[in-house]
This record gives structure tokens, C-alpha cells and sequence, in this order.
């Protein structure tokens, strides 16, 4: 199994560094949608490269949210980092209305959509890449609320198959994230087509997160 850790800008470099003869690999948590020009504040693909990570989350629901960030942005991040051999974790999910409506998979294939017309795009992804795509229903995140395993199981499937008509020759992977903790994680294991989880709050408890990991090994 891989651990990838995503701390903020400002302790990437030394976090890098403290962990370079560890087997944990390091993540940002955004990049900018822009590889150079004036975009004061920005934090470009290139620069998450030098710093020597080789993963970044983009599309998180609360930097679409709070952010106002679009699919285009979103599928932008993701073609500037896999130009500079960093591996990007797309989030997408639904909120609680949506889900309540039965939207999830209308909501998930217009996020989608521009991620995998970008993917088509490429010839091909640098060897060793991954694109991950990570299943975060809003309406779970922080609020201990987990939907049904069946639920998971057809929406992992309806994903996993878009992605391999896309593009079956890049490495994909699947993952979950949405109050996925210690408590629950051994009924989520079991989630088919799941690759992995993008943890939120479990992942700031040492003991916790610990707790999950050994459950995954």
C-alpha cells in the first residue's frame, strides 16, 4: 500500500525533505490552473514539481465551493501537472440535494467530462503516472454520515468504466474520501473498484490515522 501525505504550501519543502529516505510520498493540496504570467498568490504545477512532490489534490468541493473554481480550472490543474510528472487526485462528489434527487451520477459525469475530454487529448501519460479520481460526496464530509455500500459499489463501477473507454492504458485509481475513519473503514475496504481513501479529519489524529493504515496493510 502507499501513504501520500498533502500539508499545506508553507511545509511542503521541509516535509519533502524529512521524509526523503521514508517510503511516504508527498502531495499538495491545490495548484494553480495557470503555469506562469501574474497571477499573484498562485502556486503553479512547475513549482510543486521542484519542490519535489509527486502527487496534488485538485477540485476539492471546498476550493470549488469557496473558490468559485470550475471543471475546465479543474481539468486544466490536472494536464499543467501531469506536464510535470505529478501525479493529480481529482476530487468530484455531489451535495446532499443533488444526492437526495438522484443527480450523483449528472453531477459526476459534468465534473468528469472535461477531466477525460483532457485525458483523450494526450497521447500518453509520463510512465509511472496515476490519475486518480476520488468519489467525495459533500454531503459525508465531516458529518460521519457514510452512504450505503451498494451506493459505492455502482458508482465506483460507472466510474472505472468511463475512465478505461477513455483511456485504458493510463493507471488509474479509484479512491474514496467522506468521513472514511476507523470506525468504518473495514466495511469500506470492501467497497469493489476502490483503490484507496483521500482522509480529511482522520488524517490530523496520529493514533486515528495510524488505526487506518494498519487496516489497509
Amino acid at each position: 500500500s502507499e501513504i501520500v501525505l498533502c500539508p499545506d504550501f508553507v511545509s511542503l519543502y521541509p516535509i519533502v525533505q524529512m521524509f526523503k529516505t521514508i517510503d511516504i510520498n508527498i502531495g499538495a493540496q491545490n495548484c494553480s490552473e495557470h503555469i506562469n504570467g501574474s497571477f499573484t498568490g498562485h502556486v503553479s504545477a512547475q513549482s510543486i514539481h521542484k519542490v519535489g512532490c509527486t502527487y496534488s489534490i485538485i477540485g476539492h468541493s471546498e476550493r470549488r465551493k469557496n473558490n468559485h473554481e470550475t471543471d475546465d480550472m479543474v481539468a486544466d490543474k490536472m494536464s499543467h501537472l501531469l506536464d510535470y510528472y505529478v501525479s493529480p487526485i481529482v476530487c468530484i462528489g455531489e451535495t446532499r440535494d443533488e444526492y437526495g434527487s438522484g443527480s450523483t451520477l449528472k453531477i459526476l459525469e459534468k465534473q468528469l467530462n472535461p477531466i477525460f475530454d483532457a485525458i483523450s487529448k494526450r497521447a500518453t501519460t509520463s510512465s509511472g503516472l496515476s490519475v486518480n479520481i476520488a468519489y467525495e460526496p459533500i454531503w459525508s464530509i465531516g458529518t460521519g454520515k457514510i452512504p450505503a455500500i451498494e451506493h459505492l459499489n455502482t458508482i465506483f463501477a460507472w466510474i472505472r468504466e468511463k475512465a478505461h473507454r477513455v483511456n485504458k492504458n493510463i493507471k488509474w485509481n479509484f479512491l474514496y474520501g467522506g468521513s472514511a475513519d476507523s470506525s468504518n473503514i473495514d466495511d469500506l475496504k470492501h467497497v469493489g473498484g476502490c483503490n484507496g481513501f483521500l482522509l480529511g479529519k482522520s488524517s490530523t489524529d496520529f493514533q486515528e490515522f495510524k488505526k487506518v493504515v494498519h487496516s489497509l496493510s
